[in-house]
């Protein structure tokens, strides 16, 4: 009797084991084309002699998960994961940064290297300017339910700009959000479109409003 008992305990376990592996199986990995379109990016320079050199440093990822971009979490449980595809978050938001600051006017020099406010010599930076920052929050989640799925988005980067003829420091919060509920057939481009609308939003705040910023880089050259 004790040994048909035990037998059934074991075979419990072991089924409980093939379940939980099959589950974890299931998960997968989808990339995500995470991009800022410069198409419609506003010279923000515009009327400048000559161009503003600035040394661009790569933005540093300070998430909890640098590995992924996001992730969608199942009804039981389970979890699929989103990356970027065209490299790391640091890398793709520092090229995408790149890309607006010449389309805005800049001449840019890329600086393999993060940017520390604290730690950096005004006379090490070559260029007008210096501008970096740290990716603090970039993420989008889906939360699936039995038909339908609610997906949130946000950005938060921190962006130093240091303005070596007057040996100073601006600091500025780049944030935003995005939500979408109850999405029927969720697929990974839903989740796609929101993040990329979170960050296009959040890079265009980078040179909004920036009247007495423009007018400090000007005084720079």
């Amino acid at each position: 009797m004790i040994k048909k008992e035990l037998g059934f305990f074991f075979g419990g376990i072991i089924l409980l084991s093939l379940l939980f592996q099959a589950g974890c199986a299931g998960s997968k990995t989808y990339l995500l084309n995470l991009s800022y379109d410069t198409s419609k990016t506003v010279p923000f320079l515009a009327g400048a002699s000559e161009p503003v050199n600035l040394a661009l440093y790569n933005f540093q990822d300070t998430r909890p998960d640098r590995l992924y971009l996001g992730r969608r979490v199942y009804r039981d449980g389970m979890v699929d994961f989103f990356k970027a595809d065209a490299g790391t978050v640091e890398q793709v938001v520092t090229k995408s940064i790149a890309k607006m600051l010449e389309k805005a006017g800049f001449k840019v020099t890329l600086v393999n290297r993060f940017l520390d406010p604290s730690k950096e010599d005004f006379k090490d930076i070559p260029a007008d300017v210096a501008f970096g920052g740290s990716i603090e929050a970039l993420w989008v989640e889906g939360k699936s339910g039995l038909a339908t799925t609610d997906t949130n988005a946000r950005m938060n980067i921190r962006v130093n700009w240091g303005l070596v003829k007057e040996r100073t420091w601006i600091t500025k919060t780049i944030e935003g959000s995005a939500q979408e509920s109850d999405r029927p057939l969720y697929q990974p481009k839903h989740a796609e479109a929101l993040i990329n609308d979170v960050f296009k939003d959040g890079v265009n705040k980078l040179l909004k409003d920036e009247i007495q910023l423009k007018e400090k880089l000007l005084k720079a050259k």
